[in-house]
């Protein structure tokens, strides 16, 4: 009993003593902290020797070298197809397994569990960041104006690093985002997550008149002058 309790009492202070000074998140390792704190200062330390793109860690670098090496180490057991990344692999299984995230309150299904977390806060009107606190330090540069990443080849300067490797996309050429379905690459993550609903079906737009629904903003738009009669 005396040594849990001993153990306890070390687990306790280190949590106390390892604690982030912006968001108050608690670590047991002071490098768990110091990676941590990286979310918060934006701090890059590892960079691609090919396109100069950079990462928080190691292991992201290490997965985007595949995009430049075509390597593709992880494969489907039923169909053979490869992934780069295992995370790509486990979502490319439910195509076969059927496995789905849904939403209680309006039956809404996604393919990952974070997809799902960041949907229900919709209903819920759950926030759950605020501007003082964790990475929404990028928010407040709404209001100072910010910019502190730049372009090291023309120079333009940005608000946040992703917005500054979404720029560099018209520089490189590079397209990191592919559909694991039919293999089309996009530079942006949302493009890619639209180009989706054309593989899953999924339509996550309705017209409130009539309730037909539509898997891109612009379709609704356009639907929506079958009931005003506008034109244009």
């Amino acid at each position: 009993i005396y040594m849990y309790a001993s153990h306890t009492e070390v687990q306790s202070k280190c949590k106390t003593d390892l604690a982030c000074q912006i968001c108050g998140k608690t670590f047991l390792y002071k490098c768990k902290l110091n990676y941590h704190m990286r979310t918060h200062t934006g701090e890059k330390l590892v960079s691609c020797q090919t396109c100069g793109k950079t990462f928080l860690w190691q292991s992201k670098l290490k997965e985007h070298m595949r995009s430049h090496t075509g390597e593709k180490p992880f494969s489907c057991q039923t169909c053979g197809k490869a992934f780069t990344e295992k995370s790509k692999l486990r979502q490319h299984m439910r195509s076969h397994t059927g496995e789905v995230f849904s939403c209680e309150t309006c039956g809404k299904t996604f393919m990952w569990h974070s997809q799902l977390l960041g949907h229900v806060r919709t209903h819920t009107g759950e926030k759950p960041f605020s501007c003082e606190f964790s990475r929404l330090t990028v928010h407040m540069r709404i209001h100072t104006g910010e910019k502190p990443f730049s372009c090291q080849m023309c120079g333009k300067t940005f608000t946040h690093q992703n917005s500054l490797n979404f720029h560099m996309t018209s520089h490189t050429g590079e397209k990191p985002y592919s559909c694991q379905t039919c293999g089309k690459v996009f530079n942006m993550q949302n493009s890619l997550t639209r180009h989706m609903r054309i593989h899953t079906g999924e339509k996550h737009i309705s017209c409130q008149t009539c309730g037909k629904a539509f898997n891109q903003q612009s379709h609704l738009t356009y639907h929506m002058r079958s009931h005003t009669g506008k034109k244009r």
